[in-house]
Order: C-alpha cells, then sequence, then structure tokens
C-alpha cells in the first residue's frame, strides 16, 4: 500500500459559535470515520486563540479525501461551516513522507 495523506484544516470560527460547534463535531464525524478512504482525525482547539480548530486528517489518498469534500459540499456542510467563519479556511497537503 502507498503512503497516507495528510490533510490540515485551520478553522477560525466566530466567537458566538465555537462552543456549539465544539460540541457538535463528534457526532459529524461518526460519518466522516466510515467514509471511504479514512483512516483517521484529531480536531484541537488552539490555547492562545480558542476560536481556532484544527484538523489532522490521514486518507488514503488525495482522491479519496477529495471524494469525501465533494459529499459533504452535495450535503450543505461546507456552506453551513462557511457561514461559522471568520476568515477562509486553510486547507494544507502532506504527503512527502520525511521519516
Amino acid at each position: 500500500m502507498s503512503d497516507t495523506i495528510i490533510v490540515t484544516l485551520d478553522l477560525s470560527l466566530k466567537p458566538e459559535v465555537v462552543e456549539g460547534f465544539c460540541q457538535q463535531i463528534p457526532a459529524t464525524l461518526e460519518g466522516t470515520r466510515t467514509f471511504p478512504g479514512f483512516v483517521s482525525i484529531a480536531i484541537r482547539r488552539n490555547t492562545d486563540d480558542p476560536n481556532r480548530v484544527i484538523f489532522i486528517e490521514e486518507w488514503e489518498s488525495r482522491a479519496a479525501y477529495d471524494a469525501y469534500v465533494a459529499f459533504r459540499t452535495e450535503q450543505g456542510m461546507m456552506d453551513q461551516m462557511a457561514a461559522m467563519l471568520t476568515a477562509p479556511p486553510e486547507t494544507q497537503f502532506w504527503d512527502a513522507k520525511v521519516a
């Protein structure tokens, strides 16, 4: 099997929605964990800026991640999430394994 890809998604949430977002995200992840190509996910809240949240995801391939994003977009989830943000999300892809 080839190496997996790590995807980071950095979100800056509106202060009035961050608590609700953090409370509801575990239920949302149930669907993520069963999506084809999913490997793992961790979501962390920034210590110095509690309105920032980062998703650290591992997928079997970039194609699997792209299919997942398309699925969530079709469901309307991406538009819902965009309405909660104070800045555009920052997505980065990490596929070159160093060690």
